[in-house]
């Protein structure tokens, strides 16, 4: 059958959402034309595509045009952040209004969801779900369908091992009432939603069975200019903008790594934007209220420039983006990909700049332009996350307690029996369970006061997150309307003034609790501002790609002299860096430097590498797992497992037998005089 006899086959097969969904369009993207059918067949479905391939449509329209929905919950849709849950409430109200099929949003910000009358579509968050398990459970029982948008990130996360889990007490919930003839199915119908990724089979098999893999490559032109950027100004950065008339651009989405570099980048070209007022911000701390605004605005302004942290990563509708600049590099290539791709959706070619403020910047530029493969998550289960599960699932008990035998089920092939029982000691040891009936457990002492604590508007640790327990924020509000702005940390405090979307405040009074502000016209800065506020952490097969780049082979290490001593280059990243140290001041006096994940310092060089048994090197990480687990993200509870498990996540994570292999493979080179530039550049 050809293209045309496809496409008009497949229009016949969705009598019921044709018009709601793809009328407007007048067509299908290959990626509906490739995932729809599958779907209208009952089949799971991974399906992999870039941003703005119509992804959502391909999800979630024949999911309604093959299951008959009733007036209660039948599809779940969890996304990864709250701005994309509000971002597509927006896109699907319309058409799912046309079917009269009602439509509902849950996350930590906002609700529209009414469990006692629930709507028959909910887009929501891991977190969310969580919560409403343990408040709602029988709410799940009708559900026919689930979908996991942006799946990609989620997996290889303690978020995605928490989503895991989550999925499978949905299951267990169904197949209860199933069985007790409350509910004529207990079969749930998957679809993943995600950008490319290394194992699409892999990655859908941790969250449902059996799924028909679809993967549709980016075919989008990239046209990337490399420009250098002084870290004390934004002067080039300010010329950049101004060429965008003679260009024709009018639209530009501007990356930083930190919320101080975003403030002062906007703050320094509000004054001569080119863009007029229309110059946002955009992040994490800025209140959600303001942040939809802020995503509405941009996507409506005809000419509008926009900086943002890893918050607009995703793919929020924004409107057309001209070009997407970067300043200084993202932590990983998976962020780099999904930046890039944000630029010019609808179009052939995706146009980015790339700032580098330093040569290592700028190398890494390269390398990433060069290599953008996404890194491949381990898959292994970090067992923290069955802290908070276990806490959750006592809240959501009638009887509010656990067994071992009732949730083992849960954790199958994440836990062991052995493990589960090694946790809940551990817990009961730490005063957060404690003893019921025989083989039950109830909360502790501890866990009580932190049930209690979920009551309050700012709790350092949430029983439905497994993200970083993090400090209370602070409110800022605006003195005249009582409007909060932001939710900040205390080390705001303590200043007369601040800098708020780019904008001048003065600070007129404060407390613990709230820092009440007003508009300043005029700058009053005492800081010099932070153009360049800290370096990301370094992945290995990013520090190992720039070794690559710089024309050596790979596990080449050599030795180069400074004043200070003599260099060892490594290009391992900043986790097996810090391993390699530890190593190595077992026989040497080996000394950290500030770029821990491309070199370390000796006094005098060394003849020979050691060669380690993987014993030794998983000795060596047992008596430095405080320090590493910092730079791991092993989950908010993972300080409350047993110390073998500690360890052993800690091994797993780091992925031991791959890590053996790496640093036994090291050689010890003379340094080579074909290295495309001097290593010593890549330090200042």
């Amino acid at each position: 059958m050809n293209d045309l006899g496809a496409r008009l086959k497949l229009k016949t097969r969705l009598p019921r959402t044709w018009s709601a969904f793809f009328e407007r369009y007048g067509n299908f993207t290959s990626a509906q034309l490739a995932a729809i059918p599958p779907l209208l067949d009952g089949r799971n479905v991974m399906l992999c595509a870039r941003t703005a391939s119509g992804k959502t449509e391909a999800a979630v329209a024949p999911l309604i045009e093959r299951h008959y929905f009733d007036d209660e919950l039948q599809l779940l849709y969890v996304t990864p952040t709250r701005a994309l849950t509000s971002d597509l409430y927006g896109r699907l109200w319309l058409p799912l209004d046309m079917l009269r099929i009602t439509l509902a949003v849950k996350t930590h910000d906002l609700t529209t969801f009414d469990p006692k009358h629930p709507a028959q579509v909910l887009i929501t968050t891991p977190e969310a779900v969580d919560s409403l398990l343990a408040s709602h459970a029988r709410v799940f029982i009708p559900l026919k369908a689930v979908i996991l948008d942006e799946l990609h990130l989620f997996d290889g996360t303690v978020r995605g091992d928490q989503l895991r889990v989550i999925l499978n007490r949905i299951r267990q919930i169904k197949a209860y009432a199933y069985a007790q003839g409350e509910t004529d199915h207990a079969h749930l119908q998957f679809v993943g939603l995600s950008a490319t990724i290394a194992d699409p089979v892999g990655t859908a098999a941790r969250y449902f069975p059996d799924a028909v893999t679809i993967s549709l490559p980016e075919k989008r032109k990239i046209h990337a200019e490399l420009l250098a950027l002084d870290g004390e100004n934004a002067d080039a950065l300010r010329d950049y903008l101004n060429t965008f008339r003679a260009k024709g651009w009018k639209k530009a989405l501007v990356f930083c790594n930190t919320r101080a570099e975003v403030e002062q980048y906007a703050a320094a070209v509000r004054p001569r934007s080119p863009f007029g007022n229309a110059v946002y911000v955009h992040y994490s701390n800025i209140a959600p209220k303001r942040r939809r605004e802020i995503e509405e605005r941009f996507a409506q302004d005809e000419s509008a420039i926009c900086f943002a942290s890893s918050t607009l990563e995703l793919g929020i509708d924004i409107g057309g983006i001209d070009t997407v600049i970067m300043i200084g590099t993202p932590g990983s290539s998976a962020s780099f990909m999904q930046r890039m791709g944000r630029g010019n959706r609808r179009k052939g070619t995706i146009q980015i700049a790339c700032f580098y403020r330093t040569p290592l910047e700028e190398q890494l530029f390269r390398v990433l332009l060069e290599h953008s493969e996404l890194d491949e998550p381990s898959g292994n289960f970090h067992p923290a996350v069955a802290i908070q599960q276990i806490f959750s699932l006592i809240k959501q008990s009638p009887q509010g307690g656990i067994r071992i035998n009732s949730i083992a089920s849960l954790f199958a092939e994440m836990l062991s029996v052995q493990d589960l029982e090694a946790i809940i000691g551990q817990l009961v040891e730490l005063q957060f369970l404690q003893m019921g009936k025989p083989d039950e457990w109830k909360a502790g002492e501890r866990l009580n006061r932190l049930f209690d604590e979920q009551n309050r508007a700012q709790t350092d640790i949430s029983i439905y997150s497994n993200i970083g327990s993090g400090a209370s924020t602070i409110a800022i509000r605006n003195q005249h309307t009582d409007e909060v702005l932001a939710n900040v940390q205390a080390s705001w405090l303590y200043r007369d003034h601040l800098t708020l979307e780019g904008r001048s405040f003065q600070i007129h009074w404060q407390d613990q609790e709230t820092i009440w502000i007003t508009p300043s016209s005029v700058s009053k800065q005492t800081v010099k501002p932070i153009f360049l506020s800290g370096r990301q952490r370094l992945s290995h097969e990013i520090a190992n790609g720039l070794a690559l780049h710089l024309h050596l082979s790979p596990g080449d290490v050599f030795q180069a002299q400074a004043e200070d001593g003599w260099y060892l280059f490594h290009w391992l990243g900043d986790v097996y860096g810090s391993i390699l140290l530890e190593l190595l001041r077992y026989r040497y006096h080996a000394e950290e430097t500030t770029h821990l994940g491309l070199c370390l310092r000796l006094p005098e060089p060394i003849s020979i590498l050691p060669r380690w048994s993987e014993s030794q090197i998983a000795d060596c990480i047992g008596d430095h797992y405080l320090h590493l687990e910092t730079l791991l993200s092993l989950g908010a509870f993972h300080r409350y497992l047993p110390q073998v498990l500690r360890r052993r996540c800690l091994l797993e994570q780091i992925n031991l037998p791959r890590l053996s292999r790496i640093l036994n493979a090291l050689t010890l080179v003379t340094e080579s005089d074909q290295l495309a530039i001097d290593p010593f550049s890549l330090l200042g």
